[in-house]
């Protein structure tokens, strides 16, 4: 068939004005083709082309801004050309294909250096190479150092077409292929986050399939329930739930499954000691654009601890709730935030409500008022707590109700105070025993002071019956009076009866009370050495201590015979004083008795109990020697 002219294929294609230089250039960085690696499918592609249209050169080539590059080349020997030494240029501009049978008559390409130079290229033929949306990238071209006025047969040039769209084909499949590639090392990225995120929570962590299949654990799974890895996979997880716990779970996990719905349960889990620990298990659904389900992320978190710690609050509140104290919060300005019921019903209020209308101070009787302003509250915020004696007031009755009252800071997390507390105990009941202690303990007095009485009046009126015997009888008299008035101190006491101790020191007291041991005007226990002041209670409890000592003594001891005696010497020292009672010519002593009595049992608790002292006994042969040390300061209370 005739061919055209070598300027009539180009002239019967116009120029595609629709794409400019930039959508071609953004194409080729897009496909990332410049400059790639050799492939043997584009090599192939030349190899038919040259085979076919009977040509020593056929190339790939892409028109970039200022080259060509040739992805394939055949018989050319290099990889690019200047833009000035390109013939594709000018088909990607013709439009589909472009065919010059003599490069010397073209005035578009009479001047090119492949033409003037050494190659001497005369014959052309090429066919675009388009790219997305059709912007041509370059051509699928051949070329022969001879003209070819007939230019290429109609097989010619469908099979140059046929592979220039190959060239399509493969350029689409590298954008596909590199987008798979980007897209899965956005996946692997992904997942190597998720994994690295889900290895620093805390919590156990696993996801599952859209059906519920489990298919990911993390690390904490595994070190708490201490099972091999991926044996929980599936549905083995339900497994290591409390046998108690399984059916119920899976219930609420096919609910879900069912619904959609998020999952939250509490369960008990077996943890790798053995023990079952309550966990929270929650899961939620991630869905597609579409909505549905792609997979379910849930965790697991322990909240024993947290349980347990619920558990002991609820039994601490169940006991401040049932408590017969007055237990009560408030803030630090003095607000009322919480009262118990036996709070409520000691002042007369009817509920919390009517509570948190008042302050701290509404609570005292004027007095009491003064106490807590001047005393108490600088005693809280100097020492931390105080304790003592106050009056309430009934809201309803306006009676005073005798309390022991403490009252301590709370502190909140960072330690400051955030309020105050109080567990305060209602003495009425305690004052009436005690008064009723007191009746009992003067009435017990009373009489036995009636038979000292009574038995000094026999003395006497024998004394007057018998004149021979009165020495004795008033020997016996002033001896009586000694006891009289050493019972006075070894009895009970409340603070009204309490003896009066005002200037009185340990040395005195014991020449008091072993007056009454004296004989013939002769002391039988010799007393001596440092003298202290003494408190009340100090006092009785010395006097309780050397009385039941010297009763032993008249019993079995140095005053057991009649020249026999004791010598009784305080010692004040670093800091403690001293009492040494030390028996003579009494009965030899072989071994410690094989048991205490009670006024014994009694004295030690004495010691140790009130005064903080210590009670120390050396059964000597010779004779007893008990020594008591005491701290100097605990003497004056």
């Amino acid at each position: 068939m005739d061919q055209p002219k070598p300027d009539a294929l180009a002239a019967s294609d116009p120029p595609d004005s629709r794409w400019c230089a930039a959508d071609r250039i953004a194409e080729l960085r897009d496909l990332s083709i410049l400059d790639s690696e050799p492939e043997a499918p584009y090599d192939d592609l030349i190899r038919i082309a040259a085979h076919v249209c009977r040509a020593p050169v056929a190339l790939v080539s892409f028109v970039d801004a200022e080259r060509q590059w040739f992805k394939a080349e055949l018989g050319l020997g290099i990889r690019e050309t200047p833009l000035d030494c390109s013939v594709c240029a000018h088909a990607i501009e013709a439009g589909d294909a472009l065919v010059i049978p003599d490069l010397t008559a073209d005035p578009r390409t009479a001047a090119n250096p492949l033409v003037t130079g050494p190659e001497q290229f005369r014959f052309y033929a090429g066919v675009a190479i388009r790219g997305a949306g059709g912007v041509p990238l370059g051509a699928l071209c051949v070329l022969d150092r001879v003209p070819r006025p007939e230019g290429l047969d109609t097989a010619q040039t469908a099979t140059l077409a046929a592979l220039a769209r190959q060239v399509s084909t493969l350029l689409e499949q590298r954008r596909t292929l590199a987008r798979v590639a980007a897209r899965e090392a956005e996946l692997a990225a992904s997942e190597r986050r998720f994994r690295v995120m889900t290895a620093a929570m805390p919590q156990m962590v696993w996801t599952t399939l859209p059906d519920g299949f489990h298919d990911y654990y993390n690390d904490r799974w595994y070190e708490f329930t201490g099972v091999p890895y991926g044996s929980t996979d599936g549905v083995g997880w339900n497994g290591v739930f409390h046998p108690e716990d399984q059916e119920r779970a899976w219930a609420r996990w096919r609910r879900s499954l069912a619904t959609g719905e998020p999952y939250e349960i509490e369960y008990r889990l077996r943890h790798h000691s053995g023990a079952y620990r309550w966990t929270l298990g929650r899961a939620m659904p991630i869905r597609d654009a579409d909505g549905r389900i792609e997979r379910w992320f849930g965790t697991c978190t322990d909240i024993d601890d947290l349980k347990r710690a619920e558990a002991e609050a609820r039994q601490l509140a169940a006991i401040v709730e049932t408590s017969k104290d007055f237990i009560g919060l408030c803030t630090e300005d003095g607000r009322i935030t919480h009262l118990n019921e036996a709070a409520l019903a000691l002042v007369g209020l009817p509920d919390l409500a009517a509570a948190r209308a008042r302050t701290i101070p509404d609570f005292f009787t004027p007095e009491s008022r003064i106490a807590l302003a001047e005393t108490v509250m600088p005693a809280v915020r100097g020492s931390g707590w105080w304790e003592g004696e106050l009056a309430f007031r009934h809201f309803a009755t306006g009676a005073a109700i005798p309390v022991l009252y403490n009252i301590f800071p709370v502190r909140d997390a960072a330690g400051t105070v955030a309020g105050y507390a109080t567990v305060t105990r209602d003495l009425r009941e305690a004052k009436r025993a005690e008064e009723a202690r007191d009746l009992l303990i003067r009435e017990l007095s009373h009489r036995i002071k009636n038979i000292f009485a009574v038995v000094g009046g026999l003395a006497a009126l024998t004394a007057r019956g018998d004149p021979a015997a009165k020495p004795f009888a008033d020997a016996f008299r002033q001896r009586l009076g000694a006891l009289a008035r050493a019972h006075e101190y070894v009895r009970p006491h409340s603070p009204d009866s309490a003896p009066a101790v005002a200037g009185q020191t340990v040395l005195g007291l014991m020449r008091l009370i072993m007056a009454a041991y004296e004989e013939g005007g002769r002391a039988r226990v010799a007393i001596a050495g440092d003298d202290a002041p003494i408190g009340e209670r100090t006092a009785t409890a010395l006097a309780l201590i050397m009385h039941e000592q010297a009763t032993n003594a008249m019993k079995y001891g140095g005053l057991s015979r009649e020249d026999g005696g004791v010598s009784l010497t305080g010692h004040r020292e670093d800091g403690r004083y001293t009492l040494v009672w030390a028996e003579s010519g009494g009965p030899p002593v072989a071994a410690p008795p094989s048991r205490k009595g009670f006024g014994t049992v009694l004295a030690e608790r004495s010691v140790a109990g009130q005064l903080d002292g210590v009670l120390e006994r050396d059964w000597a042969p010779a004779g007893l020697v008990m020594r008591l040390a005491v701290p100097v300061e605990n003497l004056r209370f």
